[in-house]
């Protein structure tokens, strides 16, 4: 059974990035203008985006021919500041995404929390010898879904 069976064909994808990291930093994927997710602008019609009291899902992807550097996945959220994120946090998740070296692939759900309609995915390298190619697609899960 696929995760579409287990959400009755429900699942839809509100975003997608890709970013390529290859320094000790950490870097926000690119979900375009305005870089991070507004959920409240991924809302649609029924069955179409975001809708409030759906979970998130997100799944990170990262590939690389190094076998040297380690790659980690942070998720935030955040208020809303007149249109723009506001105030960044620690997102709640179920999952650590703390990877090893090689290609790694990271699956969390995400809840949302009330009055923080805005979500930032980040990558950190650690070290300069590997490049990885990650990318990051965001799904809604309706509720009773997963």
């Amino acid at each position: 059974m696929g995760v579409r069976d287990l959400v009755g064909g429900q699942l839809v994808k509100i975003a997608s990035a890709k970013l390529t990291v290859n320094s000790a930093a950490t870097s926000a994927f690119d979900f375009g203008t305005p870089n991070d997710i507004n959920l409240a602008a991924a809302s649609g019609a029924p069955g179409y985006g975001y809708r409030a009291g759906d979970r998130l899902l997100l799944v990170v992807t990262s590939t690389t021919a190094g076998t040297t550097n380690a790659i980690s996945i942070s998720v935030q959220d955040a208020d809303d500041s007149s249109g723009s994120i506001g105030t960044p946090a620690t997102a709640l998740t179920d999952g650590t995404f703390t990877g090893g070296t090689g290609d790694r692939q990271f699956v969390s759900m995400i809840q949302v929390q009330p009055g923080r309609p805005w979500i930032r995915v980040n990558a950190t390298g650690v070290g300069t010898t590997d490049t990885h190619v990650l990318t990051a697609v965001v799904y809604a899960v309706p509720r009773g879904g997963l």
